[in-house]
């Protein structure tokens, strides 16, 4: 079941504190507004009394939809540069909240697991599956444009905003997600690629495997290249 808790915020503009009720936990199937939320990025967002300044509260959570088969870790945006032990406690909580009886091993098979870091990399996730796409594809995409453009390796974050007729909307933001550029990949780039495409796989293995689907999985300091003889 989601689970709300009643937690103290401090207002980063004015610096007032006041008391918000926040998710630690969400299960879309009790609570299908919180995707909408999401969707609208209106989740966990909080106008101080104070300052009237709208802000999102961050907190970690675990995001389940289990008609959809999504089981997202939401850990804190700032906490990128831990993703590996980050991505190994996401795959331990999934592994003991199946683990107990044959029924919840069943239910297990078939889910999506990812480690997220921030509201609008989850975000992302569901607007990718929403629009019938493979996460691990897209981030396979941006890859293939940072080639092109070394500039966006220097990005905080990558975003898809939204995937139309003509591609995939890319914000590229900040640290505070600011925006510093928008900038798409082309529907062809998304079309000519496939999830099941064995050269991908083996180009790219580190995107296929782990719960931490991300371009910056490949360029994080922590990443060590595979040794090759």
């Amino acid at each position: 079941m989601s689970t709300w808790f009643d937690e103290q915020i401090t207002c980063p503009g004015c610096g007032l504190e006041q008391t918000a009720k926040l998710a630690r936990g969400i299960h879309v199937s009790r609570a299908p507004e919180a995707r909408d939320q999401v969707f609208d990025r209106t989740f966990h967002r909080v106008t101080c009394r104070g300052c009237a300044l709208r802000f999102v509260a961050a907190r970690p959570l675990v995001y389940t939809d289990m008609e959809r088969k999504h089981w997202v870790h939401v850990a804190l945006a700032g906490e990128t540069p831990r993703w590996p032990e980050m991505e190994k406690l996401a795959s331990d909580v999934f592994e003991r909240a199946f683990t107990g009886s044959p029924l919840a091993a069943e239910m297990r098979d078939g889910f999506r697991l990812r480690l997220v870091f921030g509201i609008e990399e989850l975000r992302e996730k569901l607007v990718i599956w929403r629009a019938g796409y493979s996460d691990a594809v897209v981030e396979c995409a941006k890859l293939q444009l940072i080639a092109k453009d070394t500039s966006l390796a220097l990005a905080e974050r990558l975003l898809v905003d939204e995937i139309d007729d003509a591609g995939a909307a890319l914000l590229v933001v900040d640290a505070d997600d600011k925006l510093i550029r928008q900038t798409l990949i082309p529907m062809s780039l998304l079309e000519e690629q496939s999830d099941d495409d064995d050269r991908l796989r083996r180009y790219l293995p580190e995107l296929f495997g782990g719960g931490f689907v991300s371009w910056r999985r490949m360029t994080s300091p922590r990443y060590r290249a595979p040794m090759t003889r």
